[in-house]
């Protein structure tokens, strides 16, 4: 073989890992995988604090059942990323375009393929755990579904929608366990008022893109200034709750989050009052973004 010859099969050979290395970014950002690690790791965090604060974490770690519940969720998870970036994807290339170029790089018969693969591993590892548990992740993924193919769309039903799904993992695991208690209860229903807020702020973000394609969301439906009112209640709801949960949690090091979090959601509604472009309702979003996220940090502190 010639110089000539190896040098022009080289490139040939980057080219396939490049276009390789490109794919595998896109579907990663198609599976959102950083919500799905944060995700996982609240579940693991609520097994070993929340609902067995007096077992042994390694005895907990132990339990492959467990793992292959929340891998099963998990790839639940992923698979109804998979499904609403199908149906999202108009609106997304008119919101976030920058963001959405990974799209073109991925098939939809791919995209399909991969959906449907998840989807079949989700369930198969969620059997090893019950058919309790197996029941609940399987009427979850029809929900994924569901949610992306007609909810979605529904205007405070979407946003509810999202907010459920956003809290049923939780759920999973204490029907593996068996176990619910009031503090865990009150704390999934901040986290659903924390979620349900945010999911009503993003439509505000995301308002150029509904109008273009047509989707009725909240503040097309009710106008900005009502759908500012909406968002302040449930602001006023978590807030609420937080007070209401307060007592339970005194003597503990959680407590400091919840104080910080009253104080931070306080101050949001006051960016709200003067939010009216997009990008100054993207840092309430934002705020929001890291009260979840610190959320299921502090279960360390339970």
């Amino acid at each position: 073989m010639s110089s000539t010859d190896f040098n022009t099969e080289k490139p040939s050979f980057r080219s396939k890992r490049e276009r390789f290395v490109v794919k595998a970014l896109a579907m990663l950002s198609l599976v959102r995988w950083y919500n799905v690690f944060v995700l996982t790791c609240a579940l693991y965090l609520s097994a070993m604090y929340m609902l067995n604060s007096g077992i042994s974490k390694l005895y907990i770690l132990k339990d492959i059942y467990l793992h292959m519940n929340i891998l099963g969720i998990a790839s639940l998870l992923m698979a109804g990323y998979i499904i609403n970036g199908f149906y999202d994807f108009e609106k997304d290339m008119i919101n976030h375009p920058e963001q959405t170029i990974f799209g073109r790089v991925v098939s939809k018969s791919f995209c399909f393929n991969s959906y449907v693969f998840l989807l079949f591993i989700g369930l198969v590892l969620s059997s090893f755990s019950g058919w309790k548990v197996f029941l609940f992740n399987a009427v979850f993924s029809f929900g994924l579904w569901f949610y992306s193919h007609k909810l979605r769309k529904k205007p405070l039903t979407g946003e509810l929608g999202a907010t459920l799904l956003t809290v049923s993992p939780f759920a999973s695991i204490s029907i593996y366990y068996m176990i619910t208690n009031l503090t865990i209860g009150l704390f999934v229903g901040y986290i659903s008022a924390l979620t349900l807020t945010r999911e009503v702020i993003k439509r505000m973000v995301s308002l150029k893109g509904d109008l273009i394609v047509g989707e009725k969301s909240i503040p097309i439906l009710f106008g900005i200034r009502n759908c500012k009112y909406i968002i302040l209640s449930f602001m006023i709801a978590s807030m609420v709750m937080i007070i209401v949960l307060f007592p339970k949690i005194l003597t503990q090091d959680i407590s400091y989050y919840f104080g910080a979090s009253f104080v931070m959601i306080f101050i949001s509604t006051f960016i709200l009052r003067a939010s009216k472009t997009p990008t100054q309702f993207d840092r309430i979003n934002n705020i929001y973004k890291g009260l979840i996220v610190l959320a299921i940090a502090s279960i360390f502190w339970y």
